[in-house]
């Protein structure tokens, strides 16, 4: 009982990151703008203009599946082990995914994200590898 409280918990901290994401992109996206400008910047030496609604929506898109995939896990924890152990990996899988695509993003030789805003969004899949693996390890 104890341990799926941990399990639990571990998922709803990758929930937690995911939320982190997005809560920084709005008080960049309110504020310095430092994202935006970075694309910007890089863009406009191929004559091309970066849209401020698509990098911060696949942000927001990002933070929200992950939350939502998270809490999949965390409702599933308790109650059905080898399937939120099953589902657990899977979404490590998606979420790492996302992740690592936000780090290697590239058009016109331009990585439109900076490697802070992969990083932050490998870090629910990082929660999520420690989930699983008390999950896996409880079966």
């Amino acid at each position: 009982m104890r341990q799926s409280l941990s399990e639990k918990r571990t998922a709803l901290l990758a929930v937690g990151l995911s939320v982190l994401l997005a809560a920084i992109a709005i008080v960049d996206q309110a504020g310095s703008r430092s994202l935006f400008d970075h694309a910007a910047s890089g863009y406009a030496s191929y004559g091309k203009h970066a849209s401020e609604g698509a990098l911060y929506g696949l942000l927001y898109g990002v933070a929200v599946l992950d939350a939502l995939l998270w809490l999949l896990v965390a409702g599933l924890a308790r109650s059905h082990r080898l399937v939120a152990a099953g589902v657990g990996v899977l979404v490590v899988l998606l979420t790492a995914s996302l992740g690592v695509t936000l780090l290697v993003a590239s058009e016109y030789g331009v990585h439109p994200y900076p490697p802070l805003w992969g990083v932050l969004a490998l870090l629910p899949a990082v929660a999520g590898v420690v989930a699983t693996a008390l999950l896996l390890r409880r079966r």
